[in-house]
C-alpha cells in the first residue's frame, strides 16, 4: 500500500510538472524502475506494509538473548570503491577484527571483486540479480537473494544493524532489522540530492531521490550524520533531527603521515616536474565540482609556468577532464592508485584542493591533512569542518574560480616568501588530525565500550 501511494504521488507530480522534456520522462522511468524491480515485492510483503509477523525468521530469532558484548552488522552497497565511505568501512572492519570485536561488514560481491583489502569479518551475501549503474558503469549493483541472505544474517544474531547506503543492500538491511526486531542505525554518507543535480540538473530525478532518502533515513532508529553542517542541511529538507547523532571519523595516522619519499615518487612514477604541485584525490565525477578547479588552474597557468595539477582517482568524468585539459602538459591524471602509495602522493604534493559541494565529510581531506598538506575546500558541505581556516587550510567559494586562484597563490606565496609559516601550516594540519580523529574513540563509541576500559587498545602513531 505504501509503495503504491508513493509511486502514484510521483506520477501525479510528473504529470503536473511544467517541464515535459526528456529529463522528466527519465525521472518517471527511474520511479517506475525503483518500485517495480523484483526486489521490492518481497520487501513490500515482509515489512513495508506491516507484515513482518508473517516471516518465520522473525519468530525464530532469539530476541532479547544477547551476548554481553554488542554484535553489529554493517550493511553497504559499496565496499571496494575509491571513496570515503568504503575506506572508512574497511578500516573499521580491520580494526574490529584485530580487536576481536563482533562487528561484521555486509555486502554482496562477485567472486572477482573479492580482494585482500577486505577484512576477514566481511560477510558476502548471495544475490539474484546484478546490473550496472547509469552514469557510473564501473559499479555493479546486486539484488540480494532474500530468504538465503536472511537466514545467513539471522545466524550472526545482531544486536544492531548499521546501514551505510540506501541501495538494495541498504533496503535489505532495513528489512532484516525490522524482521529481527533489532535497532537500526542509518549512516548518512552521501548527499544523493546534490550529486544527482550535478549530473542531470534540476528536474524530477533529484526530487524523487531526495524523497526516497528522507523516507529511508527517517525509518531508522538513529541517523548518524558526519558534520553539524549536514545536521542543519538534512533537517531543513525534512529529515528527523531528533534521531540525529554525529558520526565521528578516524584515521590511521601511522599510515597517513608526513613522508620524505613523496617528492621522489611523484617525479619517478608520474613525471611530475619541479615547481608547485596541487593535488586532488577522489572519484572523478561532476558532483566533485572539478570544472571549477580546472578553470582555476587554467587561469593560474596563464600567469605561472611551474604549477602541476595532479588528479588521482577514477570515475565517469575522467574522459571529460582529459579532453578539457588537452594541451596542459603539467596536468597529470593517474587513475585509481593502490592504497599503499597514497601517503607518498599526499606528502609529495604542496597543497590539496577539494572543490566538492556534495561531500558530507571529505575523507580525502582528512588524509591530506594527516600527511601535512594544507587544504583548500569549498564553503559548501562538510569538508570545511575538517580544516582550521587560515591555520591548516583555506575556504573558498564553490562558484568563484578567481577566489580559488587567490587561495592557491596565497599558499604559493608562503612557500616562496614565508617558508616558516608554510611549514607551520603543514605541522598544524597533521596535529589537528592527531588530536581530533582517533579510531580508538570512534570504534569504542560504536561498540559501547569506554576507551579507558578497553584493554585491546589500537595504537596509532
Amino acid at each position: 500500500m505504501l509503495l503504491n501511494k508513493i509511486s502514484a504521488a510521483y506520477s501525479r507530480i510528473a504529470r503536473s510538472a511544467d517541464n515535459q522534456n526528456k529529463t522528466l520522462h527519465v525521472g518517471q522511468g527511474v520511479a517506475s524502475l525503483l518500485f517495480s524491480m523484483p526486489f521490492f515485492s518481497p520487501v513490500k510483503y515482509l515489512f513495508l506494509e506491516g507484515r513482518s509477523d508473517l516471516s518465520p525468521l522473525a519468530s525464530a530469532y532469539p530476541g532479547g538473548e544477547l551476548d554481553r558484548e554488542k554484535r553489529i552488522l554493517w550493511f553497504t552497497d559499496t565496499i571496494n570503491d575509491l571513496n570515503g565511505p568504503s575506506v572508512t568501512l574497511k578500516k573499521l572492519g580491520w580494526l574490529a577484527h584485530e580487536k576481536n570485536l563482533k562487528l561484521n561488514l555486509v555486502s554482496s560481491l562477485l567472486e572477482e571483486e573479492m580482494t585482500d583489502e577486505l577484512p576477514p569479518n566481511f560477510v558476502n551475501l548471495p544475490f539474484l540479480y546484478a546490473f550496472k549503474l547509469p552514469y557510473y558503469d564501473k559499479y555493479t549493483l546486486k539484488i540480494p537473494a532474500l530468504i538465503r541472505a536472511l537466514k545467513l544474517i539471522r545466524s550472526y544474531r545482531p544486536d544492531e544493524i548499521f546501514i551505510s547506503t540506501p541501495g538494495p543492500m541498504g533496503l535489505f538491511g532495513l528489512m532484516a532489522a525490522n524482521i529481527l526486531r533489532v535497532k537500526k542505525v542509518g549512516i548518512y554518507h552521501t548527499d544523493f540530492y546534490l550529486q544527482s543535480k550535478a549530473v542531470v540538473g534540476n528536474g524530477i530525478i533529484p526530487y524523487i531521490l531526495e524523497r526516497l532518502m528522507i523516507w529511508f533515513y527517517n525509518s531508522m532508529d538513529e541517523i548518524h550524520v558526519p558534520t553539524r553542517e549536514y545536521m542543519d542541511i538534512t533537517e531543513s529538507r525534512g529529515y528527523d533531527r531528533s534521531k540525529m547523532k554525529i558520526f565521528r571519523r578516524g584515521l590511521d595516522c601511522g599510515f597517513f603521515s608526513m613522508k620524505d619519499t613523496g617528492r621522489t615518487l611523484l617525479m619517478e612514477r608520474f613525471g611530475i616536474r619541479d615547481g608547485v604541485t596541487i593535488l586532488f584525490t577522489g572519484r572523478m565525477s561532476k558532483d566533485k565540482n572539478l570544472d571549477l578547479l580546472l578553470e582555476a588552474y587554467r587561469r593560474l597557468a596563464a600567469k605561472r609556468n611551474n604549477v602541476n595539477l595532479l588528479l588521482v582517482g577514477d570515475g565517469p568524468y575522467i574522459q571529460t577532464i582529459k579532453k578539457a585539459m588537452r594541451g596542459y602538459d603539467r596536468v597529470i591524471l593517474t587513475g585509481k592508485l593502490e592504497q599503499s602509495v597514497l601517503p607518498d602522493v599526499y606528502a609529495g604534493s604542496d597543497m590539496f584542493a577539494f572543490p566538492s559541494v556534495a561531500d558530507t565529510f571529505g575523507m580525502s581531506v582528512l588524509e591530506a591533512q594527516a600527511c601535512g598538506l594544507p587544504a583548500i575546500v569549498s564553503e559548501a558541505g562538510g569538508p570545511k569542518e575538517i580544516i582550521i581556516p587560515n591555520e591548516t587550510g583555506l575556504v573558498a567559494s564553490s562558484a568563484d574560480a578567481n577566489e580559488w586562484v587567490r587561495a592557491i597563490e596565497y599558499i604559493i606565496d608562503l612557500m616562496e616568501n614565508d617558508l616558516e609559516t608554510y611549514i607551520d601550516m603543514r605541522e598544524k594540519s597533521r596535529r589537528n588530525v592527531l588530536l581530533n580523529y582517533n579510531w580508538n574513540a570512534v570504534l569504542a563509541g560504536l561498540m559501547g565500550i569506554r576507551p579507558a576500559d578497553d584493554e585491546r587498545e589500537i595504537h596509532i602513531a
